[in-house]
């Protein structure tokens, strides 16, 4: 039975996720889940902790950048989420500018202390 493919931003499911074991004791099987253009989450001791990604065309260096563009993306919405949580969102670059100022004063001065 095929697998269906997941909608892009869905929380991974359960058939997505491979072991560590897997991984060691089947890696034939494993490469096969990979050649579906599915990423897998490989788990240990109940944990994710890597995404294995497919390849297809071997281009590693691309998918390398893609994922260090994704990494750049996802930081940039924990920036943006904290923000609004603190309510910094509508600061202007004047705004910025003058609390980096202060900031840099209130070393400076600790600093002479």
């Amino acid at each position: 039975m095929p697998r269906r493919k997941s909608k892009p931003g869905a929380p991974p499911r359960e058939t997505d996720r491979i072991t560590y074991r897997d991984l060691r004791n089947t890696p034939g099987r494993v490469f096969e889940r990979l050649a579906g253009d599915e990423p897998l989450t490989l788990v240990a001791d109940g944990v994710p902790r890597a995404l294995l990604i497919p390849i297809p065309d071997g281009d590693v260096a691309t998918a390398r950048e893609a994922y260090a563009r994704g990494r750049a993306l996802l930081a940039l919405r924990r920036i943006q989420d904290r923000a609004r949580r603190e309510g910094t969102e509508g600061l202007t670059a004047a705004d910025i500018n003058r609390v980096i100022r202060e900031v840099r004063r209130e070393r400076a001065r600790a600093d002479a202390d």
